[in-house]
């Protein structure tokens, strides 16, 4: 009874078990462990929800990530595929790429950017303030259109103010022809060398499983407080915690607990997107030894494809096809969401063999997956409902971590900044 009751095996509840000094109870509804985090198996190698590399500024979590799997280290190798060129990401550190017109455009702005003296409020506004506007019509405001199914110009500032500006210099010698690097932070990344993201799941599910207990397939039936302790109600048993902790989706929390109106107000209020992951065996593709292509263009239905095969030899099928994985994001309840997954595929195939990335004569195997939660949008209003949905849940005695549990667009390396965060103050109680 003296455990700490956790919501949801992926990565946020599995990290703050790990951390925790006491013993915990995980209760996950899926069959499978680790949420966002998890790996399917596909023409007989493993893949993701989402490529998911390791990388991270923090060096301590880094090095708790890596002691999890024996992993690569990977050079970075992406390209943004603009009007059929291939241009390095990011986009600004590889204008002599574009076509004349569009270099001198891009260069131009950025130099005499009329945007420059302005505050900015919005994502629209920062991308227009930082990169001018032909970096920013070009590639920068069409991409995240795509990405986000949401006008930026609605999105606010928390998420892009922390990309790193790019110098003067800098862009001034892409446009030149002289490479130049952006984004250091992410230029080499980890991955582990076999079974996915789901090998740094799996081996850090067994050292929790030393201590706590993780029960999944589980469904809640109530959640309700009695007195000093929370009590929940499944169909494996009843559980009794003083401490609660949410690491599954808010929206998906507040289908066992009561709140106000206003509360249920702001929940409702909360935009995210699911995502279409498709995978493709081909047998040759145009893509060469790159890992990810990005796609701007409004009339691609995707807006990245990634080349598994990239990862390491163990992420290259014994039929020696290439492996694709393939993003679309979609809104609930959108146009997208009401297609089926037969015409998601088809779409996919229709424009990868369009823009000959592939021939879809050469395709072997297709499967489409479809995820509720993927991405939190960061709308203007979201600083001020995800504030109070918290506020809330903390007066409950409710604590909250992950990406969907705090509302936070979150990598994997802040997930398990948070867990460590929150394990830290549960420790001195």
């Amino acid at each position: 009874m003296n455990s700490k009751i956790i919501l949801g095996s992926g990565l946020a509840g599995l990290s703050l078990s790990y951390f925790l000094k006491e013993k915990s109870i995980i209760l996950e509804k899926e069959k499978q462990i680790g949420g966002l985090c998890r790996s399917f198996e596909f023409n007989g190698i493993f893949h993701d929800i989402g490529p998911h590399i390791l990388f991270s500024k923090n060096k301590r979590v880094l090095s708790f990530v890596n002691s999890l799997a024996d992993a690569s280290k990977i050079r970075r190798s992406n390209k943004i595929f603009h009007k059929g060129r291939l241009i390095k990401y990011p986009f600004e550190n590889d204008l002599a790429s574009l076509s004349k017109e569009d270099r001198d455009y891009c260069l131009k702005e950025f130099l005499k950017n009329s945007y420059r003296s302005y505050n900015f409020h919005n994502m629209l506004q920062f991308f227009l303030k930082i990169y001018g506007e032909g970096i920013t019509k070009l590639y920068l405001q069409p991409y995240n259109e795509k990405i986000w199914k949401f006008d930026p110009s609605f999105m606010d500032t928390q998420m892009v103010e922390r990309i790193p500006k790019p110098p003067k210099e800098d862009v001034i010698k892409s446009a030149k022809g002289i490479e130049t690097e952006g984004y250091i932070h992410q230029l080499y990344f980890n991955y582990p060398k076999k079974g996915g993201i789901q090998e740094i799941i799996n081996n850090l599910t067994k050292k929790v499983a030393e201590k706590s207990k993780i029960i999944n397939s589980i469904r809640i039936k109530r959640i309700y407080r009695k007195k000093r302790f929370w009590n929940i109600e499944t169909n494996k048993g009843n559980f009794k915690s003083e401490t609660l902790i949410n690491c599954i989706p808010l929206h998906e929390l507040f289908r066992y607990i009561k709140a106000p109106k206003n509360i249920l107000t702001a929940l409702s209020n909360l935009k995210y997107n699911s995502i279409y992951i498709t995978t493709i065996s081909v047998k040759k593709d145009n893509i060469g030894n790159n890992f990810s292509l990005y796609f701007a263009d409004p009339d691609v239905i995707f807006h990245r494809v990634s080349k598994l095969n990239f990862l390491g030899p163990n992420y290259s099928p014994k039929d020696k096809n290439t492996v694709l994985l393939v993003e679309v994001t979609y809104r609930p309840k959108s146009f997208l969401s009401t297609l089926s997954k037969d015409k998601i595929k088809r779409k996919i195939l229709r424009d990868l063999d369009r823009l000959k990335i592939i021939n879809k004569k050469d395709v072997t195997n297709i499967n489409c997956k479809s995820f509720k939660y993927a991405y939190v949008i960061y709308d203007l209003d979201h600083r001020r409902n995800v504030d109070l949905i918290l506020k809330y849940l903390s007066r409950m005695e409710i604590l909250c971590c992950g990406r969907f549990a705090e509302f936070e667009y979150l990598n994997m390396d802040r997930v398990i900044e948070h867990s460590r965060k929150l394990a830290k103050k549960l420790n001195k109680k």
